[in-house]
């Protein structure tokens, strides 16, 4: 094994994810939605696998969830990043996105969770101490220093000898500190009818481009001040440079 650590890192993580999946499906169903992982398609045609799903009897998203385990905060801005990007480009695709979770297992730092936050995304946490309680339960030691290869060497020994029920068992303990918020928030959202919400425009923003790749978001609060924003860009002139300046 080349790298234990990493080996049961992975287990763990897909452990967790499963389990979330599974316990939010007699929810999700019990409303007549559905959830799994699906590969969604932005505007753009960028592809973002993400990880859960919930669709509503049309086959229309509702809710995406991204379970994620990290064990060290240097791959924090990674995750991180990819959270924001994929779920901020999804739900400018699809309309019928009301809401947009990530559940975060293990290492995160508030910098990492405050950027997720700033594009929307609704964030639940369980910290990597409590995942390390869990698994001594289960006489896997999960805490070591980085460098340290004898101990992952040992605890993916014992978890690989865990016996089906035991992993069953493992996984539910893994996710049983983040179900209790993670299911209101998904009731919260298909308890709701949609055809009884009224939306109204909060804001505005127009992404201008050129041809020669540059770009110009413009912020605007209503769509009056959107139209007026966007008068001086109707004469159509070979060169709108001063206008990117301004």
């Amino acid at each position: 094994m080349s790298n234990p650590a990493a080996a049961l890192g992975q287990e763990i993580g897909k452990l967790f994810e499963a389990s979330i999946l599974d316990r939010l499906e007699p929810v999700v169903q019990s409303y007549g939605h559905k959830i799994g992982p699906q590969r969604m398609k932005n505007g753009t045609d960028n592809v973002y696998q993400i990880d859960a799903v919930i669709s509503n009897a049309q086959d229309q998203p509702v809710m995406i969830l991204d379970p994620k385990y990290i064990r060290y905060k240097k791959h924090n801005r990674d995750k991180a990043s990819w959270l924001c990007v994929a779920h901020y480009n999804l739900r400018k695709t699809y309309p019928t996105i009301r809401k947009s979770t990530a559940v975060l297992a293990g290492n995160w730092s508030n910098n990492s969770l405050d950027l997720i936050k700033s594009f929307g995304v609704e964030v639940i946490t369980t910290g990597f101490q409590g995942m390390v309680d869990t698994l001594r339960k289960y006489h896997i030691k999960f805490d070591w220093e980085e460098k340290d290869r004898s101990t992952p060497l040992r605890s993916l020994a014992a978890f690989n000898i865990l016996s089906g029920s035991d992993r069953s068992n493992l996984a539910y303990d893994l996710t049983e500190s983040v179900m209790p918020t993670l299911t209101q928030s998904v009731v919260e959202v298909l308890s709701t009818d949609r055809a009884s919400l009224r939306s109204r425009v909060s804001s505005v923003e127009v992404l201008v481009k050129t041809d020669r790749h540059e770009m110009l978001l413009l912020p605007f609060s209503t769509v009056a001040d959107t139209v007026s924003g966007l008068v001086k860009f109707m004469d159509e002139r070979s060169d709108v440079s001063d206008l990117l300046e301004g």
